[in-house]
C-alpha cells in the first residue's frame, strides 16, 4: 500500500464521520493529505477532535454513524477499533460490525463506493426512557493504518 492510498482511505473515513459525504453537502472536502500537524509540532501531538451532531427520536434506537476505511477500489483496509472515552449520560451507545453503504461527496475519489455495501462499524444511540434534550459522549476511533481521531458526539433527542 502506498502513502497516497493510505491518505485517501483516511480521508474517506473522515468524510463518512463528518457526514460530508452527502450529495447535498455544500462543504469543501478536507485536504486529501488528511489532517496535518503544524510545522514544528511535536510528533506526539494529539489526534484531531471532530464534532458529530445527530438527531434521534425519543424512545428509539437509531444508527447515527457508519465508519469504514476503504481503498480507492472500495475494498476495506481492515477493521476499525473504537473506544468509548465518555459514555452518554442519558442513553446508551453500541457498536457493531456490519456491511452498509458509505456516503461520500460527489467529488470524492471514493464516491463510487456509495453504491456498494462495504464492511465497517455501525454506531447506534438509544436514549433512556422519557429523556428529551441534548446528550453527549466521546469516542476514539483507530483506523487500520494506525491513524486515529477523537469525536465529540452530540445527540439531540426529540
Amino acid at each position: 500500500m502506498n502513502e497516497t492510498s493510505m491518505r485517501l482511505a483516511s480521508l474517506a473515513l473522515l468524510a463518512v464521520l463528518l457526514g460530508a459525504a452527502s450529495a447535498r453537502s455544500a462543504r469543501a472536502e478536507p485536504d486529501p493529505a488528511g489532517p496535518q500537524a503544524p510545522a514544528g509540532a511535536p510528533a506526539s501531538q494529539a489526534p484531531p477532535v471532530l464534532p458529530l451532531m445527530r438527531v434521534v427520536p425519543k424512545g428509539e434506537a437509531r444508527s447515527i454513524g457508519f465508519f469504514a476505511a476503504l481503498f480507492p477500489d472500495c475494498s476495506t483496509q481492515g477493521p476499525i477499533v473504537v473506544r468509548l472515552l465518555a459514555p452518554p449520560k442519558h442513553g446508551k451507545v453500541s457498536f457493531s460490525e456490519v456491511e452498509s453503504f458509505p456516503r461520500y461527496a460527489a467529488g470524492s475519489p471514493l464516491a463510487a463506493c456509495n453504491a456498494k455495501r462495504v464492511p465497517g462499524l455501525k454506531m447506534v444511540y438509544e436514549s433512556e426512557e422519557g429523556f428529551e434534550g441534548l446528550d453527549t459522549y466521546r469516542i476514539f476511533l483507530i483506523n487500520p493504518d494506525g491513524t486515529g481521531f477523537e469525536s465529540e458526539v452530540k445527540v439531540s433527542v426529540r
